[in-house]
């Protein structure tokens, strides 16, 4: 494809994401300043968890007693996805281990989607309330929590809002979309279908999961090949709106804070997630993909489809990986660092939001006064919460890391340790903490130490990262506000390069060494 034509594709995408992201925008922050009677579809939806919950869905939460309903939901959905797995054999099924069982379950409450087992190991029963029922919750969760956070930057009140009414209102909200995708994907030639019956292969609900595989950030597929499936993928046409639908919502959440605090503040953000993933959407192409990529869709369409995936931390992939160049493995592990450029829904903008901060507070020292966001300081406390938060996931990276070498588990698995083996352990604890979900290793990691070391990882990189999140919202919260100019103007071009500057330099710092050991030095 003539490269004029690839970079009209290209802008195509990001356009129309950008003009969906920004109407859906309007919704996503009517859920932040809602108030009674609010929005009708609102009112609709909290009709019966009102009348189930009573009170409780409806009082004011501080941020640790947000953190709690969210880790409650979530850790019921756990054990019940759990349960059902070890179920499966009385469903007619194959018996999934414990600690398979356990890794699937956590993976897909985490938004990772990891997948140590082939599709075909799952029934239909299975695959329709273990998998795509918790590609809602897992998406959901992540979006309330970024609405507490930016209640916490917007309100000044010290409460953020309340968990399940955030949580039902953005579970409606993916269910409305997902549906209207998935009609989109059957007629783009994507199967869906109840009986699971086998002919040439296998079917089922194949468009309802990938619908909210796609627009929840989730990333496990239905089939063992995921996108590269021409069941899931069937051609250009629908991996160029596989791909819209994966940048749709963590482009829209940004627009949603602009709307709140300021449109120059929202395409601020936004300019800076978009320079990050136009930069590392371009190191992928440059090095291009080896071989092993679908003919249907050819290099350039499986290289933008993983890239746009590896950006929004979805996960999906057009191809295996070792059809990619080292460069490109370099892209997608750098996108996984960052986790903001854009990341995903919900926790995409937390994360940038972090780097806000950082950036703000090393401002603050370069001009010699306190730093401030949108009139409230920023205190020492503030910036060791964000420092927290960006340093939990090299030490989820690179702890288990070492120790799969040092136990010897890497080498029983991959063989004396190069570059490339190096990589591979390298690149499945970063999904793994990044809570993104593709892997070098598929179900050739379906063991015990491999399956409850990533389900340790992705659990902590999921919800320890969150706490500290919504405590930064809790400390913002209530605090006084200024009207005077802030020291460092966090509107502009100027500070969209200072902040993904600073990220990146960040994640250079960090990983940079562990680059060089592994992708740098493949040959």
């Amino acid at each position: 494809m003539p490269i004029i034509f690839q970079a009209a594709q290209i802008a195509l995408l990001f356009a129309l994401s950008i003009s969906a992201a920004y109407a859906l925008s309007r919704p996503i922050a009517s859920l932040v300043d809602w108030r009674p009677p609010g929005p009708r579809w609102v009112s609709a939806i909290d009709a019966l968890p009102r009348r189930v919950l009573g009170p409780t869905y409806s009082r004011e939460m501080t941020w640790s007693d947000y953190l709690l309903a969210l880790l409650a939901l979530n850790g019921i959905v756990l054990a019940l996805d759990f349960a059902l797995l070890e179920l499966q054999p009385a469903l007619g099924g194959p018996r999934v281990p414990p600690d398979l069982a356990l890794n699937i379950a956590s993976s897909f409450v985490t938004n990772t989607n990891l997948q140590h087992y082939a599709g075909r190991m799952l029934t239909v029963t299975s695959q329709m309330l273990v998998i795509t029922y918790t590609m809602f919750v897992a998406p959901a969760s992540g979006l309330a929590a970024s609405l507490a956070f930016m209640r916490g930057l917007a309100r000044r009140s010290a409460t953020i809002g309340n968990f399940y009414a955030d949580f039902t209102r953005s579970a409606a909200l993916l269910l409305a979309l997902a549906t209207a995708s998935a009609l989109l994907l059957v007629a783009m030639g994507v199967p869906q279908a109840l009986s699971g019956g086998i002919g040439a292969v296998r079917l089922g609900p194949v468009a309802s999961l990938e619908s909210i595989k796609l627009l929840g950030n989730n990333g496990g597929g239905y089939y063992a090949a995921n996108s590269a499936s021409p069941l899931e993928n069937p051609s250009g046409l629908s991996n160029f709106y596989e791909s819209f639908l994966m940048l749709l919502l963590p482009l829209s959440v940004p627009l949603a804070f602009g709307r709140l605090a300021g449109m120059g503040r929202g395409a601020t953000i936004l300019g800076a997630m978009l320079g990050g993933a136009g930069l590392l959407i371009g190191l992928a192409l440059l090095g291009g993909a080896r071989a092993g990529v679908e003919p249907r869709l050819g290099a350039f369409d499986t290289l933008l489809f993983n890239s746009v995936s590896l950006a929004t931390d979805t996960g999906a992939t057009a191809s295996g990986l070792a059809a990619m160049s080292p460069l490109a493995i370099s892209s997608f592990l750098m996108a996984m660092f960052l986790q903001s450029v854009p990341g995903a829904v919900g926790a995409g903008f937390m994360y940038m939001m972090v780097f806000v901060l950082i950036t703000l507070f090393v401002a603050g020292l370069l001009v010699g006064k306190t730093p401030e966001i949108m009139g409230m300081k920023i205190t020492p406390r503030d910036v060791k919460l964000a420092a927290a938060t960006f340093l939990v996931h090299p030490l989820l990276i690179l702890l288990p890391l070492v120790a799969a070498f040092a136990a010897g588990q890497a080498q029983h698995l991959l063989g004396p340790p190069g570059p490339l083996e190096f990589t591979e352990v390298l690149y499945e604890f970063t999904s793994a903490a990044a809570n993104n979900g593709s892997s070098y290793l598929g179900a050739l990691a379906d063991s015990p130490f491999w399956n409850c070391a990533t389900a340790a990882v992705m659990l902590a990189g999921r919800y320890v990262p969150i706490a500290l999140m919504l405590a930064l919202a809790g400390s913002f919260a209530g605090k006084e506000r200024r009207s005077t100019p802030e020291p460092v103007e966090t509107g502009g071009a100027l500070f969209a390069a200072l902040l993904l500057g600073t990220a990146l330099l960040l994640a250079v710092l960090t990983f940079f060494p562990f680059l060089v050991l592994g992708p740098f030095s493949m040959g």
